[in-house]
């Protein structure tokens, strides 16, 4: 039996892939967002794709069903509130599966290639930052072995809150 997705690393030509994925992944967000609440437009989100990927030491995977996008994953090094890299904390940036995928296998199998990704690349940990009242997300972030730290931030770009979580990598 073959696989139904295809992931692959992303380059700099797949950052329009990922913000569609990015404009639809956020769309779902309005089952449970304030009324009045919208995700920002694809051009925000592709012209800050395209100033940080290249530049902050970001990586991502991206995943394909056929020729149609399927979902994504993206990483950078964490950074302190002084702007200072930490070397020792990957922060997971994105993890978007498009909803036709949901219940599929690919998140598990993106994060499992974050996860493995992190630890060669030499991180300790992995933080992220999930959107506080997205319970579908928060959930499988615990599943996949994530904690709550009970840290709050609210995001500019988005306009919520979010929450913290870190995941301990320990040997592989």
């Amino acid at each position: 039996m073959t696989d139904r997705f295809e992931i692959r690393p992303a380059k700099t030509s797949d950052l329009g892939t990922v913000a569609d994925n990015l404009v639809e992944g956020l769309s779902t967000y309005r089952g449970w967002t304030p009324m009045a609440w919208n995700p920002p437009a694809r051009t925000e989100m592709l012209i800050g794709l395209l100033q940080r990927f290249p530049r902050d030491g970001s990586w991502a995977h991206v995943a394909f069903e056929g020729t149609a996008p399927a979902g994504h994953i993206m990483f950078r090094p964490d950074r302190d509130d002084a702007d200072e890299t930490l070397a020792e904390v990957a922060l997971l940036t994105q993890l978007f599966v498009r909803e036709q995928h949901w219940g599929s296998g690919l998140a598990q199998r993106l994060h499992a290639l974050g996860v493995s990704d992190m630890r060669e690349r030499g991180f300790a940990s992995g933080r992220l930052l999930v959107a506080n009242g997205h319970v579908r997300a928060q959930a499988f972030y615990e599943r996949q072995g994530w904690e709550p730290t009970g840290g709050r931030e609210t995001s500019g770009e988005l306009g919520l809150e979010l929450a913290e979580y870190v995941l301990e990598l320990g040997a592989a």
